[in-house]
């Protein structure tokens, strides 16, 4: 197959740009590793891109804009992307994503959309969400710190906002902190492929797992995350993910966070090869 490798712009991987690079690179690896043609451009050269001569886009972009145009051009119908372009803006937005798992059926924190309205805010909390809860941006992927903010108080909120509003965003969520273990996990739908670990041993983009603190080692069913994960990935037409869940001291889990293709930094190899073989096996 000719296959084309779209990498990700360093801006879209915040504290993380060596490590999106190095799984980009692996899986490319692997790809002609298998026998595949396989040629790669920047995130900056998609508009110009003429797709229908290759049998596989992989893709890591993320700029909205770009992807905007690859969507009203339909170019999914002429070629298969992995992850698909629809799928990719859909993650984009944490409010999008919160819906499309409460229609799932998936375990989340409480959360309270985008709305027209000014949020109502009171000192107990943002409607029936109390303090302390989160702020989290809805206008793409997180580039900066203060895209995903932890309020305590009313006053942080109105500081995060206030904050949001003069990076220019216009749409943000309201979801309640769940107390527990934070765990990542990373996955590839269609695969055996799942890793988990906790998070304060990893890398930390913006140091917000601290808020949780050290694991207590909460025992959970690692099997039941990936069969929801994959169920949402599927939905998303993302076959290649990760994501954030807090465990309870019950071992009920809640999904807080999902992203189309993480750097895989703590499982590169395997997840690498699971790639791979996702990407030789799609079907639309």
């Amino acid at each position: 197959m000719r296959i084309i490798g779209i990498r990700r712009e360093s801006n879209y991987s915040p504290n993380m740009a060596g490590n999106d690079a190095a799984i980009f690179t692996a899986v490319m690896d692997e790809l002609k590793a298998m026998g595949h043609e396989v040629i790669f451009i920047d995130e900056n050269e998609v508009v110009d891109m003429d797709f229908r001569a290759y049998d596989r886009v992989v893709t890591m972009a993320r700029d909205i804009k770009s992807l905007a145009i690859l969507r009203e051009r339909n170019v999914e119908k002429q070629t298969l992307f992995i992850n698909s372009v629809e799928g990719i803006l859909t993650c984009s937005d944490k409010a999008a994503v919160a819906n499309m798992m409460q229609e799932l059926g998936i375990p989340q924190p409480a959360f309270i959309p985008p709305q027209n309205e000014p949020l109502p805010i009171s000192e107990k909390g943002v409607g029936n969400i109390p303090f302390p809860l989160w702020l989290k941006k809805c206008d793409g992927c997180a580039e900066y710190s203060l895209d995903t903010s932890f309020c305590p108080t009313k006053r942080d909120l109105e500081n995060a906002v206030r904050r949001m509003r003069s990076i220019g965003y216009q749409h943000w969520m309201v979801q309640a902190h769940q107390k527990g273990d934070l765990v990542k996990f990373y996955g590839v739908e269609g695969t055996e492929f799942f890793h988990w670990q906790y998070a304060s041993r990893g890398h930390s983009k913006f140091g917000l797992e601290e808020i949780n603190g050290k694991e207590r080692g909460y025992t959970f069913d690692a099997t039941r995350i990936k069969e929801y994960a994959d169920q949402l990935a599927k939905r998303l037409n993302v076959p290649i993910y990760g994501g954030d869940v807090i465990i309870d001291e019950s071992s009920g889990f809640w999904f807080i966070d999902f992203n189309d293709f993480p750097s895989f930094s703590s499982c590169r190899d395997e997840a690498a090869k699971a790639i791979a073989r996702r990407v030789e096996s799609y079907e639309d």
